[in-house]
């Protein structure tokens, strides 16, 4: 499985839920101005794979251990940022998260497991910056 046909395939169930809007602006940009973030917007982004050493056969293909950082931006209401906006924000996630690791056409491809989520809220409190760090194994 190419990188790019999983990072799709993330950005796929991501895209489907109601709302979610793919950013046009790279992962690392994203959230870093207010200008690269909308309601819902979001990005999937891998910076690194690392080969795992179970199965190095080029018969089988080269087995991977790659880190996805799904990102997507919440934004807050002026009067409602906490409780309810903050509580809405935490319901969103876990569908993000539930989506994530749902099964995918090609499940027998590549597995991927939920690590962990980082919450931001950003200084001028308009939105909550979200991510979500995942693990994929796989085969290139």
């Amino acid at each position: 499985m190419n990188l790019s046909t999983l990072r799709q395939a993330v950005a796929s169930k991501v895209g489907s839920l109601t709302g979610f809007r793919e950013s046009t602006h790279s992962p690392e940009l994203f959230g870093r101005t207010q200008n690269t973030m909308a309601h819902l917007g979001f990005t999937v982004g891998m910076s690194s794979s690392t080969a795992m050493e179970e199965r190095q056969r080029r018969s089988v293909g080269v087995y991977l251990n790659t880190p996805i950082q799904v990102t997507f931006a919440y934004r807050l209401r002026p009067l409602d940022v906490y409780p309810v906006d903050y509580d809405n924000t935490l319901d969103t996630e876990q569908l993000v998260i539930q989506k994530v690791l749902e099964v995918y056409a090609t499940d027998n491809q590549f597995t991927i497991r939920y690590i962990s989520s980082t919450r931001e809220v950003t200084d001028s409190q308009e939105y909550c910056i979200i991510t979500l760090d995942f693990q994929a194994l796989h085969t290139i």
